[in-house]
């Protein structure tokens, strides 16, 4: 009985070396081209470069070698896009703050070459600006809008910006009930809420 088990698993073994163990080239090459359809991450052009290098791919081992490139290159991408995400949301929060704390406010100058100088930041997004100082050594905004943003250059601080107005001011908000708007100097104003 054993000596026919054996010899049952040997003649197993035997056909399927025969058979060539495994899937064809052609399987390989379709079984990539499903798995290649799913990466999601992918742009248009590299998804059809690596289409394209399947294609020619001459044998199993080199259809893997691409596969293995391609789901790299989409897991680079998955987290280069989360990465992304993850910032804007960051950077919308930080916005959201810093609008939050100067919207529908009065800002007065408190340092001495703001001393004079009045900004409303109306919740519409408008601007009403008295200047009294002359000269002016403090900000000057031009414009009748107001923007809080996060730029690239700022890193991750919140930027005032005036409409038609060239020059952006990095905001702290104090602790103190003031704020200080950077640019060429500092310049500290006192907030009131309207």
């Amino acid at each position: 009985m054993k000596k026919t088990s054996a010899f049952m698993a040997v003649m197993a073994c035997t056909a399927l070396a025969l058979s060539g163990c495994g899937n064809s080239v052609s399987d390989d090459r379709a079984q990539a081209y499903a798995s290649l359809s799913s990466m999601t991450s992918l742009s248009s052009s590299q998804a059809q470069e690596y289409k394209q290098r399947l294609t020619v791919a001459p044998d199993s081992a080199a259809i893997k070698s691409v596969l293995a490139e391609a789901k790299a290159a989409n897991e680079e991408r998955r987290a280069d896009d989360a990465a992304t995400a993850a910032k804007k949301a960051a950077n919308e929060k930080i916005i959201k703050k810093t609008e939050a704390a100067l919207s529908g406010t009065k800002l007065v100058g408190l340092s001495d070459e703001c001393k004079g100088i009045t900004v409303a930041l109306n919740a519409d997004k408008t601007v009403e600006t008295e200047i009294n100082v002359s000269p002016n050594n403090c900000i000057d905004p031009r414009g009748k809008n107001w923007k809080i943003a996060v730029e690239d250059w700022s890193e991750g601080k919140p930027v005032l910006r005036f409409a038609n107005d060239p020059i952006p001011y990095i905001v702290t908000i104090n602790g103190d009930g003031t704020v200080s708007l950077e640019n060429s100097g500092v310049y500290k104003f006192t907030i009131l809420k309207k």
